[in-house]
């Protein structure tokens, strides 16, 4: 069989003129960025007196985020973006407060403090399973909505540590999407340095979701308070948490800030992540078959084995990992990462002045001529420990890099990789005819109408 992905939509074929980019942008980015995107190391706009950079070559995105990551910042994008929602957490601070936050937070994201986990996330499977079974074998299901849910199972056993009310797990689904479903207006506006006030469609939406969405995790922190739960959650740990150096605390402010980030970007990472991989796993059935095999052999023939599944056997998934890594290159989770020029600076050939809009589209470099060879073709191979080790590390970031990569990115490997395989060990999935997700960009990657797959139960 034909291991090549379906490539949609197609990339513009010729450059775009500046604004009619923006305006794809705004509509989807993924269709913004033409052929040349995928060929060349760097491209650059220069319009009405803005200078807007798209960087797809490895040695210039780790000047941007790791060897001069000084000269750029995420400011005033992220915080137009998601300040409203987030205020000042781990994914918008700057300077000495984001060093402050990280310094606390990072003990708790330790791979080696989160294998614990490793039964959580695969019990957090169990309801969507059930709820399959009941329906028959071949049935349609809807993967992403179904994703959400077992995500959002997953962050409340294991970051939140406690259910939601399921009025509040209502008001996070509607809430989440009616923020992200605008934001690319906002990255728009900002790319014509635009004020944050400046009106746009579904801008009082996003206003109100963010707002609903802090009301939920300060009703999730005052119930911490309370002393509800075991206390082994992340939320509890991070109350507890002190700056080794000070032995400060941090505040109920900035607690709200980070939670808010986790029931917003966090679970919807995880979803995606999934949907994406059960999409390729459906489009290739003789992959599917082999991981199955891997994890059968793993944990045993039942949807969960003989027993949770542990930590010991997550290591041993190597295919499964595989697999998974190459669905996130052709898929990120994250697709884009963007930053401003604090100071002139010097990109290969290219001179930039300050406040320089500066994109690095990662579903781009993912996909890049010069980075992959037939980088439509979906080859685990790729993520064999040889093939990884002489890859520069710029050249693949589902979760980012340097400094400012995503602090929840070993949390996010585990849980995706337990939940993957308890999935799999329970299901089969098949492709209906004529199902052909399109990639859309809302600060994560989603199908743009929704997958649907012909879901089998095996047990």
């Amino acid at each position: 069989m034909d291991a090549t992905i379906v490539e949609v939509p197609k990339p513009p074929a010729g450059r775009l003129p500046f604004l009619r980019l923006l305006a794809r942008l705004v509509s989807n980015p993924v269709a913004s960025w033409g052929e040349d995107f995928y060929d060349e190391p760097i491209v650059v706009y220069r319009d009405f007196g803005l200078e807007t950079v798209f960087v797809t070559d490895p040695e210039l995105t780790q000047q941007i985020l790791l060897d001069d990551s000084d000269a750029f910042t995420k400011s005033p994008l992220y915080d137009n973006v998601l300040g409203r929602a987030g205020g000042k957490g781990l994914l918008i601070a700057e300077g000495d407060d984001w060093r402050w936050q990280r310094r606390i937070a990072a003990p708790l994201f330790r791979a080696e403090a989160l294998l614990s986990y490793a039964p959580a996330f695969a019990a957090s499977c169990e309801p969507v399973l059930a709820r399959w079974r009941k329906a028959g074998p071949g049935s349609l299901q809807i993967i992403g909505k179904d994703m959400t849910e077992a995500a959002m199972q997953a962050l409340q056993d294991t970051i939140l540590g406690a259910d939601l009310r399921t009025q509040d797990r209502k008001m996070v689904s509607e809430a989440g999407t009616a923020f992200l479903s605008s934001t690319t207006w906002k990255i728009a506006y900002a790319a014509l340095k635009l004020p944050a006030w400046t009106p746009h469609p579904g801008s009082s939406s996003m206003r109100r979701a963010g707002d609903n969405l802090r009301e939920v995790a300060a009703r999730v922190l005052a119930n911490r308070r309370l002393g509800r739960g075991d206390g082994a959650d992340l939320l509890s740990r991070l109350v507890a948490a002190r700056d080794q150096a000070t032995g400060a605390k941090m505040s109920d402010s900035l607690i709200i800030d980070n939670v808010v980030t986790f029931l917003m970007v966090g679970q919807e990472t995880t979803a995606q992540a999934l949907t994406w991989a059960l999409y390729v796993l459906a489009f290739f059935p003789e992959w599917q078959d082999k991981v199955r095999e891997e994890v059968r052999h793993v944990m045993g023939a039942g949807p969960l084995g003989a027993g949770p599944l542990s930590a010991n056997q997550l290591e041993q998934l190597g295919l499964l990992e595989a697999v998974f890594l190459e669905a996130m290159r052709l898929y990120p989770p994250a697709p884009s990462l963007m930053r401003i020029t604090r100071r002139p600076v010097k990109l290969g050939e290219v001179e930039l002045a300050s406040g320089a809009t500066v994109v690095i589209p990662i579903y781009v470099v993912h996909r890049h001529r010069l980075l992959w060879s037939d980088p439509l073709r979906f080859d685990p191979s790729r993520f064999a420990p040889e093939a990884r080790a002489g890859r520069h590390r710029c050249a693949y970031m589902p979760f980012g890099t340097g400094p400012r990569s995503c602090i929840g990115g070993a949390f996010s490997m585990l849980e995706t990789k337990a939940m993957l395989a308890t999935f799999l060990a329970g299901a089969r999935f098949e492709l209906p005819a004529g199902e052909v997700p399109v990639p859309l960009a809302r600060i994560t990657l989603r199908p743009k109408r929704g997958l649907k797959l012909k879901v089998t139960m095996l047990h």
